[in-house]
């Protein structure tokens, strides 16, 4: 598999796996338009039943240098507009580190399966859009500490169902 693809569906794994532990569906949306997962929970509460979206981008170690408040990830105009403002399904862009070679991606062992490096989130809801004349692309920094955790997802699935109007 080509060095690119296999980072990115390594990336989608990555999350998903996170999403798994978390106890949350995962979905792949086809064709995917701007949101590579959709995880959800089936409750038994309607009102608990929501859905939230997520763009994964990967970068691997030594691709690129993060600063002091975080990673720095360009993303074109058309994708920016797809992840920003309020929406029925909250969406996400998710930072995914790897390893620089696919046979780093995991270690096995009898008793532990470790998955390497680590995951990081930022919510593109309340960012204004950018001045675009001209520009093709702009500027996202998904801050350091924002870890990509189960708790995080919870948290997510947690704000989204206080969105959620009362039936």
């Amino acid at each position: 598999m080509e060095l690119n693809n296999h980072q990115g569906w390594y990336g989608e794994t990555f999350v998903a796996a996170i999403a798994a532990a978390a106890g949350f569906q995962v979905a792949v949306p086809y064709p995917d338009i701007g949101k590579d997962l959709i995880l959800g929970r089936d409750h038994e509460d309607p009102d608990l039943d929501v859905q939230i979206a997520l763009q994964v981008k990967t970068r691997r170690v030594g691709q690129f240098e993060p600063t002091e408040g975080g990673f720095k990830i360009s993303l074109t105009i058309e994708q920016f507009k797809r992840l920003r403002g309020r929406r029925q399904v909250p969406c996400f862009l998710v930072l995914v580190v790897v390893p620089p070679e696919p046979a780093n991606y995991i270690h096995v062992q009898e008793r532990a399966l470790t998955l390497h490096h680590s995951a990081y989130w930022v919510s593109l809801e309340h960012q204004p859009l950018p001045h675009q004349q001209g520009r093709k692309s702009v500027t996202v920094t998904v801050p350091r500490e924002n870890l990509l955790t189960v708790d995080a997802l919870r948290e997510f699935f947690d704000r989204a169902c206080e969105e959620v109007p009362a039936s």
